[in-house]
């Protein structure tokens, strides 16, 4: 990281001091960032004649004297408190009174590293992400000590070096790696009902929502000795608020060192190479005469693929929020004879159904048929908001909260989730994209029928979902 944010200092026409303990470690550093900036060249990034001006503006030194005449420090060491404390207490005695001190700390509280310095308006996050010279999202943090004048400051540093900045408050997980939790704690609850299996559920996410990884590749990918212990470390920060829960399979994946692909297992096994198995495609289930329940607007879509024509071979229900079980006894229909179909993603061609306990599984017999004209359709177990409604209600909710509670503004929420994880959409653009009162529905129906604290709406969502307002409404 401290080789990246030098970089990226280096190309902005900055003079850097780059330092460590180790002379070696900078040796290495020096020629990673030689070399990057080689390849920018050869990419037409930067023009071949600068390649030398900007190499000369890098110094190298084992000695934290050397930052004396710094009017920024970035702190990037080992991500563990009391080092981090000890430092910038000795970088005062070093640097002037007007340099701002800045940590890249990805999840300790600046506020605590702050706490050994006599000038604590000063000190300030300033959160990059990894690979630094490729990814554009800066988290300015903001301490309860730290001037505005000092987070004005880093907001345009951050421009400077062709970052996007955010503006966010202090605490666990700042906002990006906090926001995160929805996402995977989410599926991992949907997992470990008996909902679904990790890959069932990966696919739902891509093919249905548009993100680019599933969470349960993603845990993978990132590492389970890493996302368990942030998650935990988030969870118990927010005094264990149960939005923010993992699971015991998580818990135990991690005690085991399955850690994903860096050990060879994790929710899925790396040993000879991954094979996801498709979804079925079409294999001739013929003619299906279904009764449609409900008013239902996607109805519409179907029946134009399908030349629908209704009968009574089986009730197709589509429950926001409920599970099958549900709506089979609020609605006093047979649950033998009885799917319901999830038409959150009908416009990208992608369905979900899932049966009631207790009948045939007649899902699979309706899965055929809408695969016949031209869906993609996966089959779960009976749950509560099926997974797409779940997931996505539930990020769209986290990031409601984090407007709630300040964390970011809601745009800078949308900004900081694409920027840095990829998300098709924001969490507050989801909220808009399901609706605001659906979104809030789905979170109504899922807490009324699991009973868990879980699945409370944020202040932020139910207020704006009960008056008919955009999830974008400032307070």
């Amino acid at each position: 990281m401290g080789s990246g944010i030098a970089q990226v200092g280096l190309t902005s026409d900055m003079s850097v001091v780059l330092i460590d303990k180790d002379q070696s470690a900078l040796d290495r550093a020096v020629q990673d960032i030689h070399g990057r900036l080689a390849r920018m060249v050869e990419k037409g990034a930067i023009p071949g004649e600068r390649l030398d001006t900007i190499r000369g503006r890098l110094s190298t030194s084992t000695d934290i004297a050397d930052l004396a005449s710094c009017e920024v420090v970035i702190e990037a060491i080992i991500e563990r408190l009391e080092p981090k404390q000890a430092l910038f207490s000795d970088l005062e005695d070093i640097v002037s009174a007007q340099c701002i001190l800045a940590t890249n700390t990805s999840s300790l509280s600046v506020a605590a590293i702050a706490a050994k310095c006599r000038n604590r308006e000063r000190v300030c996050g300033m959160h990059f992400f990894n690979p630094v010279p490729l990814m554009k999202l800066v988290e300015v943090v903001i301490a309860p000590g730290t001037s505005s004048e000092v987070g004005e400051a880093a907001h345009r540093l951050s421009l400077r070096l062709g970052k996007v900045p955010v503006t966010v408050k202090d605490g666990p997980g700042f906002l990006v790696n906090l926001q995160g939790r929805a996402y995977t704690t989410e599926a991992l609850a949907i997992a470990q009902e008996g909902v679904a299996d990790f890959a069932t559920i990966d696919r739902i996410m891509r093919d249905g929502a548009g993100f680019r990884m599933g969470p349960f590749e993603l845990m993978d990918l990132t590492g389970i000795d890493v996302n368990y212990p942030v998650t935990q470390f988030i969870y118990e920060g927010y005094q264990h608020d149960q939005r923010l829960r993992t699971t015991t399979q998580h818990a135990l994946l991690a005690a085991a060192g399955n850690f994903g692909r860096k050990s060879g297992q994790g929710f899925f096994d790396y040993g000879e190479g991954r094979m996801e198995t498709p979804v079925p495609g079409a294999a001739g289930g013929g003619i299906l005469r279904p009764r449609l329940i409900g008013p239902e607007p996607a109805w519409e879509a179907l029946r134009a693929a399908t030349k629908l024509v209704e009968g009574v071979d089986v009730d197709l229900v589509a429950p926001v929020g409920e599970d099958c079980a549900t709506v089979c006894h609020r609605l006093d229909l047979d649950p033998a004879n009885t799917v319901a179909v999830d038409f959150t993603a009908v416009e990208r061609k992608h369905l979900t159904v899932m049966n009631a306990i207790g009948g045939p599984p007649k899902a699979q017999q309706v899965a055929q048929w809408l695969r016949e004209h031209g869906f993609t359709v996966e089959i779960i177990q009976d749950s509560p908001g099926f997974v797409l409604q779940r997931v996505l209600a539930m990020v769209a909710n986290l990031g409601c909260e984090l407007a709630q509670i300040g964390v970011g503004s809601p745009a800078d929420i949308d900004t900081a989730m694409k920027l840095a994880q990829n998300y098709p959409l924001g969490p507050l653009e989801w909220a808009e994209k399901l609706g605001v009162a659906t979104c809030h529905a789905i979170l109504v129906q899922l807490q009324a029928i699991t009973g868990s604290d879980r699945y409370r709406p944020s202040l932020w969502l139910r207020r704006r979902a009960i008056l008919g307002l955009s999830a974008y409404t400032p307070q």
